[in-house]
Formats: structure tokens, C-alpha cells, sequence
């Protein structure tokens, strides 16, 4: 079993990451949601889940922003008081690259497997949430590899360390490790998770976070 992960963006900037059960990884950096599924379609992987740096559902409402998004500011404010919407940026903020990718290889994920788990993933928020330096590649891919237990392995740039991690948040959520599922509590102006056309998708997140309705 493996398990895939993805950090959208534009050419030469969308990384993709396979994790393998038995902690090895590969990486690559593509340029598009139809690169990374041929990158997964020539691995010969069979994946359970897959974990996307992208928000996977929108919301209607001001800024596009998600209760999610702003249970995960008020997290990461409490960890660093500088943080204030730094890290975790309303939808409407974020580069179209990012936003059309993301949802694309989310809708070509289902059509290539329709059973797959899929969950939203946000790696730089949970660097921070583990209190790791996300501007130091390679020093915090030791860390996340120690701290999952992942065997030896490089991923070469900030892309394809980002996609990893997503592809451990898919493990771990698949594995009910997080049992947290940040789709499920939202505003009205949202859209339903579950009834997305590549839906259903989850946004499992380690218990460190804080129950959503804590939100002051």
C-alpha cells in the first residue's frame, strides 16, 4: 500500500510525492495536475489515499474564508504571536495556480480511482504547528522524516517536501492516526465536502489542534 501526495502549482513548481509502506519515498516536481497523475500512473502504485496542499472545497462568504482555515490561525497564533493569517490565507488570497491545480488533480484522482481517500493537507501549517523551520528544506525534511518514522531519502526542494508531507497526512489520516477531520464543521457558505464533484474529501489534522468551536 502507498500512499501519494501533492503541492500544486505552476510550471516546474507542483511537486508530488509517493510514500511506500515500508517508509521509502520518491518525489518529482511537475507542472501540472495531468504530469502528476502520469507520474503516478507509471510507478504502478496502488494508493489508499492521497494528501493535497490545496483547499479542496470553497466557501461563498467573505474572503472565501473556511472555518478550518481560521480554527488553524487561531492555533498557530497561539503557537507564534506573529503568525496573524501569515501562514493559513483565506482562499481568495491564494495564487490561481494553486487553487485550479489542486481541485483539478483532485477531480483526475477520482475519475482514475474512484474509492481513494482524499484529504486537504496544509504542510507549511503543520511545520509550524511542530515548531520546525519551514525555510530550511532540508534540515526540516530530517526532522518530519524522524518524527514519522520514513526511511532515508531526499526530497530536493520545498515543493517536493511540502508533497511529502501531504503524503504522510494521508497515511496518518487513512491509518485513523488523525482522527480529526477538519471538513466536517463548517460555515453555511461552504460547500459540502461530500457532495463536491471529486468528492467526498477530508482535512485530517494531528490532535494538537484545538476543537473548531473553540474559535472566539
Amino acid at each position: 500500500m502507498a500512499w501519494f501526495g501533492a503541492d500544486p502549482g505552476g510550471a516546474n513548481a507542483f511537486g508530488v510525492a509517493l510514500l511506500d509502506g515500508d517508509g521509502s519515498f520518491e518525489s518529482a516536481v511537475v507542472s501540472c495536475a495531468d504530469e502528476a497523475i502520469e507520474c503516478l500512473r507509471k510507478s504502478g502504485a496502488r494508493i489508499e489515499a492521497t494528501g493535497v496542499d490545496a483547499p479542496l472545497w470553497w466557501s461563498s462568504g467573505e474572503s472565501g474564508d473556511r472555518l478550518a482555515d481560521q480554527a488553524i490561525r487561531k492555533k498557530l497564533h497561539s503557537v507564534d504571536a506573529k503568525d496573524v493569517g501569515g501562514t493559513v490565507q483565506p482562499a481568495n488570497s491564494l495564487r490561481g495556480a494553486a487553487l485550479v491545480q489542486g481541485v483539478m488533480l483532485a477531480a483526475l484522482l477520482r475519475q482514475r480511482c474512484p474509492e481513494v481517500l482524499i484529504t486537504e493537507c496544509h504542510p507549511k501549517a503543520l511545520l509550524k504547528l511542530w515548531g520546525i523551520d519551514a525555510k530550511e528544506v532540508q534540515a526540516s525534511l530530517e526532522s518530519v522524516r524522524g518524527r514519522f518514522g520514513l526511511a532515508d531519502g531526499v526530497a530536493p526542494s520545498e515543493h517536493e517536501r511540502d508533497a511529502l508531507i501531504a503524503a504522510i497526512a494521508a497515511r496518518e489520516g487513512a491509518k485513523r492516526r488523525w482522527k480529526r477531520d477538519l471538513s466536517r464543521e463548517r460555515f453555511r457558505s461552504e460547500q459540502d465536502p461530500d457532495r463536491v464533484s471529486w468528492g467526498p474529501v477530508s482535512y485530517w489534522w494531528p490532535e494538537e489542534l484545538n476543537n473548531v468551536n473553540e474559535i472566539g
